[in-house]
């Protein structure tokens, strides 16, 4: 017993002697971070220029990577979104909002912050405050590398309203009224919708709303149809037109009314000419 309890001891003390990486909250790395974010709440985007390496990769929650100059660009845009941006205070007692850098003993070293964003929306005129984690990976003393760990729903929303205001949102709505053929159920259409929705969830990761209503008696159906910009709804027509379900919809519907709205373009009115489309643009409110 007494030579086990002297091996775990031992075990203990390699562990602590041998870690796997130092944590620090006071060093030059974690001093450069906090002082990022005070140039972030300050507008300043000259020292982020700075501190970021030309080479530096940009990820974020959903891995979308951008380089140095859409990083940048992207910082800008979060300064033309919203005023009075802030963050917490740290002081590294683990009670909050904090950043620590790790030097691992393979010399890779990452700096991380958890802290909470505050601000409020040019554009909605609503404040916001949500927590996140950023991390950052380093190359000397410049920043080669940052991770985002949050939800980026309060940047959508206010980038809609943005875009909106400005008319230059490339999302379309597709809104169809359609007619149920005679012959035709309400079980007949529940069962060729699911098929349809099950080829648009596999094919089509940017259709993000594709909806099919019916009318009580079950002859008309309004369908509704969202899309992050023009190539994606191009790539909904050629997969439609092309595919296994152009036939059994024409022979289960026929178009009353198909209008498109938002800044559809000029490609998309060509490959569409042949259908009998209304083309609305916005005069305000947005899109989601």
């Amino acid at each position: 017993m007494r030579k086990l309890l002297l091996l775990l001891f031992v075990g203990v003390i390699c562990s602590c002697e041998n870690p796997n990486g130092t944590v620090t909250t006071n060093d030059e790395r974690s001093e450069i971070i906090k002082t990022l974010f005070k140039n972030v709440s300050e507008e300043n985007i000259d020292y982020l220029k700075e501190v970021f390496s030309d080479d530096m990769t940009f990820v974020d929650a959903r891995n979308n990577t951008k380089d140095k100059a859409g990083f940048i660009a992207g910082v800008e845009g979060l300064f033309e979104m919203f005023d009075e941006i802030s963050f917490e205070d740290v002081d590294g007692d683990a009670t909050g909002s904090e950043i620590e850098t790790t030097v691992y003993n393979n010399g890779i070293v990452w700096t991380n912050i958890w802290n909470t964003f505050s601000a409020t929306g040019k554009y909605t005129g609503q404040k916001v405050s949500f927590p996140f984690h950023i991390s950052y990976q380093w190359d000397g003393l410049k920043i080669s590398r940052e991770v985002q760990f949050f939800d980026n729903a309060v940047f959508d929303k206010e980038l809609n309203a943005m875009q909106a205001a400005n008319n230059v949102s490339e999302k379309l709505v597709i809104l169809l009224e359609l007619k149920v053929t005679k012959g035709n159920t309400k079980e007949d259409v529940q069962t060729l919708v699911k098929k349809l929705n099950d080829f648009v969830r596999a094919n089509e990761p940017n259709t993000y709303d594709y909806t099919y209503f019916i009318s009580e008696n079950g002859k008309r159906v309004f369908l509704v149809e969202k899309y992050l910009t023009s190539a994606d709804m191009i790539l909904h027509a050629n997969n439609f037109e092309g595919g296994p379900n152009f036939a059994p919809f024409m022979k289960m519907f026929e178009i009353d009314k198909f209008i498109i709205a938002g800044n559809a373009t000029t490609e998309l009115k060509e490959l569409l000419k042949a259908y009998p489309i209304e083309y609305r643009t916005s005069v305000g409110g947005w899109i989601y």
